[in-house]
């Protein structure tokens, strides 16, 4: 799995076009889901909450820069890892939303082109952040507990103070909350258990102190 996953990152990272045309859909992703999707919730919310508030749209500008800095030759271990967490955190806790939104609304006429793309581009998400997490390399205890507790806090805001995000009538609160819950509590248990030498650069990309 982790030799696939290299050779797809690999792949990207050789190759400008695709490179570029990733980043570009990441791009599209960070405005409209910010703007659009997340706009209005923003402009309602007090300034101390907005860097939890756009999770997804984070998650793919956080994936975008761990990206950039991959193919400029830099490897921000800690960045990656936080970056790798956040992609894979929200992009399945979105497919996790629509899964059960279809399960009792079904697809609505009108709605289910955009339902769809936003389902395949989540999958897009979470694929990122499994290529990140094969460039994480050496990884200090405390910043793995920092980038777990970041994720944590934002579980308490969403769901705590009531930022979370839209929701739509078939998908109440309860569920996504656990599904937050259990996807940080997994994600997080795999980042205290990834061993020391697990994820590492590839012999020849430039190799810098992850934390």
């Amino acid at each position: 799995m982790l030799r696939v996953l290299d050779w797809v990152l690999k792949l990207i990272l050789n190759n400008p076009l695709i490179f570029w045309a990733c980043m570009a859909a990441n791009a599209v992703g960070v405005v409209w889901g910010g703007l659009v999707w997340y706009g209005p919730q923003l402009a309602a919310a007090p300034a101390w909450a907005w860097p939890f508030i756009p999770d997804c749209p984070e998650a793919a500008l956080w994936a975008t820069i761990a990206f950039l800095g991959l193919y400029f030759g830099r490897h921000w271990g800690w960045f990656n890892a936080f970056a790798a967490f956040a992609c894979i955190k929200y992009g399945l806790w979105t497919l996790a939303f629509w899964l059960r939104h279809w399960s009792q609304a079904g697809f609505v006429d009108g709605y289910w082109p955009l339902e769809a793309m936003l389902f395949v581009s989540h999958i897009g998400l979470t694929c990122e952040g499994l290529l990140l997490a094969t460039r994480i390399g050496p990884l200090g205890l405390p910043a793995r507990l920092a980038i777990i507790g970041w994720y944590a806090a934002s579980i308490f805001i969403d769901y705590g103070l009531g930022h979370h995000p839209p929701l739509t009538y078939a998908v109440p609160v309860s569920y996504v909350l656990w599904v937050a819950v259990a996807l940080t509590s997994v994600l997080g248990a795999a980042l205290l258990l990834l061993p020391y030498r697990l994820a590492l650069p590839s012999a020849g990309e430039p190799a810098t102190a992850g934390g």
